[in-house]
């Protein structure tokens, strides 16, 4: 008995101690997004020599950071269950050029087509859930198939010439208080339905345990869905002010949307992996970093192609660093 006791109060005093740990990493994983945040801007500011925080380069910040915000919010209920899209970038692109072809081209009411517009990125994203539901294909497979589909589209689409949208005959779409009304909305809309519904918890649930999930009785396929279906409207509205804000549509429209969404997540201390720890200010925050970082880097001098590897080797020295390689421990 004696022995039981002393073999129960350190068993006690391991998991006090992993409970501190855990803790402890934990508020660490929640304020270093933020002083990353800080030292981006701060290192920016002095290697450009004043140019990052210009009105000018604040103001195309400003409009970088409301198309991945915006998105992120959506990404973030997928990446809460464990799963990722590859193909929303080409899906926001190919969305672009529909709608511009019916605003243009066949005479559509501006909202009947921006409608369509939004609603392209929330098929395609339907069709990512459905490849990896019904035929068992894992997402990351099924979305670059999808990717890769959408993205032959858009060059078909746009090869002989690029559409050309007249921003100045719809002003609505480039006013800044609209579209800070807007972003406002679509945030707050999903930190409510994130942190204070069943869909945000179901989900997180999911991605910390998908069979302990099912057992608790969570439809894990209809939830799959419908964050998909969010994330698909999240890219919707995204592109629809993309498309008025670059006014052209091209076979470059949307690209690299999928790897700054992911850069966003790592950059956030969003988990790649979803579950209990997953927030959404924590992708809304990553979106920002991300922003800055792409933005600061250009305007360092770096060229695009730089740019990029710079941004893909941050990606994978913080998945290192976030990666949980501990074994045998009693919590997580």
């Amino acid at each position: 008995m004696a022995a039981l006791s002393r073999t129960s109060a350190e068993n006690l005093q391991i998991q006090a101690q992993l409970d501190r740990q855990a803790a402890r990493k934990q508020a660490i994983g929640r304020v270093v997004p933020y002083l990353g945040l800080v030292f981006l801007f701060v290192f920016f500011t002095i290697v450009t020599g004043g140019l990052f925080i210009s009105p000018k380069n604040l103001s195309n910040m400003v409009e970088q950071c409301f198309t991945m915000c915006i998105i992120a919010t959506g990404a973030a209920f997928v990446y809460a269950q464990g799963n990722m899209d590859f193909s929303i970038g080409s899906a926001c692109g190919v969305a672009q050029m529909c709608g511009a072809i019916l605003l243009l081209h066949k005479g559509w009411p501006m909202p009947l087509a921006m409608l369509v517009t939004i609603l392209i990125p929330v098929v395609t994203c339907c069709i990512v859930s459905t490849i990896a539901v019904v035929f068992h294909v894992p997402v990351f497979i099924g979305s670059m198939c999808v990717r890769s589909l959408l993205a032959g589209l858009l060059t078909i689409g746009v090869a002989k010439q690029e559409i050309v949208v007249p921003v100045s005959n719809w002003p609505i779409m480039t006013n800044g208080v609209f579209k800070a009304i807007v972003q406002v909305a679509v945030i707050a809309i999903g930190v409510y339905l994130f942190h204070f519904t069943r869909i945000g918890k179901w989900a997180k649930a999911i991605g910390g345990n998908r069979n302990t999930a099912k057992q608790a009785g969570i439809k894990i396929v209809q939830q799959q869905f419908l964050a998909y279906v969010l994330l698909g409207l999240c890219v919707g509205i995204a592109g629809v002010f993309q498309l008025f804000r670059n006014s052209t549509v091209s076979m470059g429209s949307g690209s690299g949307i999928e790897f700054n969404i992911m850069l966003a997540v790592v950059l956030g201390g969003f988990p790649m992996s979803g579950g209990d720890k997953a927030t959404l200010p924590a992708a809304v925050i990553g979106a920002i970093t991300a922003t800055l970082l792409t933005n600061g880097l250009s305007m360092w001098g770096l060229e695009p192609s730089l740019v990029n590897g710079v941004k893909g080797l941050i990606f994978v020295i913080m998945i290192g660093l976030s990666y949980d390689r501990s074994a045998g421990k009693l919590v997580t």
